[in-house]
């Protein structure tokens, strides 16, 4: 029998790249809270790996609100045997499930594709790394997703590197901190980094506490480096990054750090360090 344990809504505006995010990372803040204090999880040994899942396919359905919407409501319900979350908007709709969900396919905006969303693997992410997805739309009203993540179907299986404090990533690199207003643990230790412009590729495929390499320097990217807690973004090829980019990183307390070097070559650099050559 279900036993819910917790209910938390948010609402998204649409269009609103500025704040997006705040919903899941406020939500996966609660169910952090809610996790370490239920007797249903205190012998659950995979907490992290389940808010890590549930981070992953709420920020994308909270993308999908503010990039094809106008309004749309996150609500999360947290059972003691898995969390389940409906994101559901008034808009245009989807003419076409079977495209939307073919991988690559993407109505988004200029805008939106600009600020580095439109990959068209939004749905497919969410789809892939839940226990359960449902979506239903009606053209011209908007669209209804429903997406859970189960406790007994988790994995840890993990492929891991040698550690790396970031004061040390920094120093090798060399470096430019962007992000002075901010104290951060610079003796924190990084396994592993991902590197990659588009941010739905980087929600579900770079490992959380990794180093993410990227030329985006739009607000956005902070928002995915708190989903996915990331603790430093090494934007390549000497970027311009604007001062809104770094405030809010330093709000977030994640590192902004500049290399003069393409991605290419910062990436392969890092990836000896990280495998001790």
């Amino acid at each position: 029998m279900e036993n819910k344990v917790g209910i938390v809504e948010f609402p998204v505006r649409g269009g609103d790249f500025e704040h997006l995010g705040d919903a899941t990372l406020n939500t996966r803040s609660i169910i952090d809270k809610l996790l370490s204090e239920l007797d249903c999880y205190k012998l659950f040994n995979k907490k992290k790996e389940i808010t890590r899942k549930f981070g992953i396919c709420s920020y994308e359905a909270e993308a999908n609100i503010a990039i094809h919407s106008f309004f749309g409501i996150l609500k999360t319900l947290i059972y003691c045997n898995k969390i389940k979350c409906s994101a559901m908007d008034v808009g245009p709709g989807i003419p076409s499930l079977l495209l939307a969900l073919t991988p690559g396919f993407s109505t988004a905006s200029e805008k939106a594709r600009g600020l580095g969303f439109g990959a068209g693997m939004g749905l497919k992410n969410i789809q892939k790394i839940s226990d359960l997805f449902i979506i239903t739309s009606r053209w011209g009203k908007g669209t209804y997703l429903l997406f859970e993540i189960w406790r007994d179907d988790l994995s840890d299986k993990d492929n891991r590197s040698i550690e790396m404090k970031i004061r040390e990533i920094i120093e090798l690199l060399k470096l430019e901190v962007l992000t002075k207003k901010i104290e951060v643990n610079l003796e924190r230790e990084i396994e592993t980094a991902y590197s990659c412009d588009l941010l739905s590729y980087v929600l579900s495929k770079a490992k959380e506490e990794s180093a993410w390499l990227t030329v985006q320097t739009n607000i956005n990217i902070v928002g995915v480096a708190s989903i996915k807690r990331i603790p430093i973004i090494i934007i390549t090829e000497d970027s311009f990054v604007p001062k809104e980019t770094i405030e809010k990183a330093e709000e977030s307390s994640i590192i902004i750090a500049r290399a003069s070097q393409d991605t290419f070559e910062v990436s392969g650099k890092l990836y000896e360090l990280l495998r001790g050559n």
